[in-house]
């Protein structure tokens, strides 16, 4: 057995105490932030049919996905509508402001919806944007190379 003073078995109780402390408080909390709900353009277990932004329309034409009207673009049809379909994205809490007029805006059509969710990009400070899905008060934020990618801005 260790022999310790007095002196020192209460410290390494305090240690102790602390370190459970630790472990009952601080484990729980990174479980909760890993169990935190992802943030999605679209909802979970939901199949993209069109994407229609303001010159072009994202199609899916049997299993290829296409842009129409067909200009010579160094765009990937395929990669953008994965990009719809797996973008993540990060909720922000912004001020209310009407006089926010939006940059871009896309008409998503989904397999099974009779109504599509419409996406609103607003313009924000330092190559940032914030998106919005229309008739929602969440904003999320993007950086310049996802509204780019998403937006064909």
């Amino acid at each position: 057995m260790l022999k310790l003073s007095r002196r020192n078995w209460n410290n390494v109780l305090i240690f102790a105490v602390l370190i459970l402390m630790f472990v009952l408080y601080g484990i729980p909390q990174r479980l909760q932030q890993l169990n935190a709900p992802e943030h999605r353009l679209l909802p979970d277990n939901s199949e993209l049919l069109m994407v229609a932004f303001a010159e072009q329309r994202l199609i899916k034409a049997g299993a290829v996905w296409q842009l129409q009207p067909n200009k010579p673009t160094k765009i990937d049809a395929a990669k953008l509508a994965l990009a719809w379909q797996y973008s993540l994205l990060t909720p922000i809490s912004v001020t209310a402001d009407k006089s926010r007029v939006p940059v871009a805006q896309a008409s998503v059509q989904l397999v099974g919806y009779t109504e599509p969710l419409i996406w609103l990009l607003y313009p924000a400070s330092d190559n940032q944007f914030l998106l919005q899905q229309a008739g929602q008060s969440q904003f999320y934020q993007l950086n310049a190379e996802q509204a780019i990618q998403l937006f064909l801005l």
